[in-house]
């Protein structure tokens, strides 16, 4: 997790395209697979605020909190955001306060969404929400679930010698 640096995803972004043009099998595997490479811009509460190093970069200070922000959507539910590039995360930003951003891969919003707090819940994120005022693609929890078991799966046969 990095506080915001410059992210780009022109391959996902065709992906999404072809997927929302065409919602084939196909589509969506190479959609999920290059999600899975990808870095999104996700905006966040951080307190205290990044400090800005000697070099311009923003660090956060250890022992910050940090909080994703969520999407309520229409079903009632909410979502962690994720935008493929600065423009993306800029259309949301016009509607709503300027944050931070992390840069998160695939893996840290799992392990966001799977996490255990103190008292033992997991979050109530119920998946991803990608490019939110543009693409709008939804990938429920469910489905990052099922990739998660594929992944392991997959392992698990090659430690297996394939079998």
């Amino acid at each position: 997790m990095e506080l915001k640096k410059s992210v780009s995803n022109p391959m996902l972004v065709g992906c999404m395209e072809l997927l929302k043009a065409d919602d084939t099998e196909e589509h969506l595997k190479m959609f999920l697979t290059e999600l899975q490479k990808a870095e999104l811009l996700a905006p966040a509460l951080i307190d205290p605020a990044p400090l800005e190093g000697e070099e311009g970069e923003r660090k956060i200070l250890p022992g910050s909190m940090v909080q994703l922000l969520m999407l309520p959507a229409s079903d009632g539910n909410r979502y962690f955001m994720g935008f493929t590039d600065e423009g993306e995360y800029r259309l949301w930003e016009e509607k709503n306060r300027p944050c931070p951003t992390l840069a998160l891969k695939f893996d840290d919003y799992i392990r966001l969404m799977m996490q255990k707090n103190a008292e033992g819940q997991t979050s109530t994120a119920q998946g991803i929400i990608v490019n939110p005022y543009g693409a709008n693609l939804v990938l429920h929890k469910n489905l990052l679930a099922n990739i998660m078991a594929s992944r392991m799966i997959h392992h698990l046969k090659k430690e297996d010698g394939g079998k």
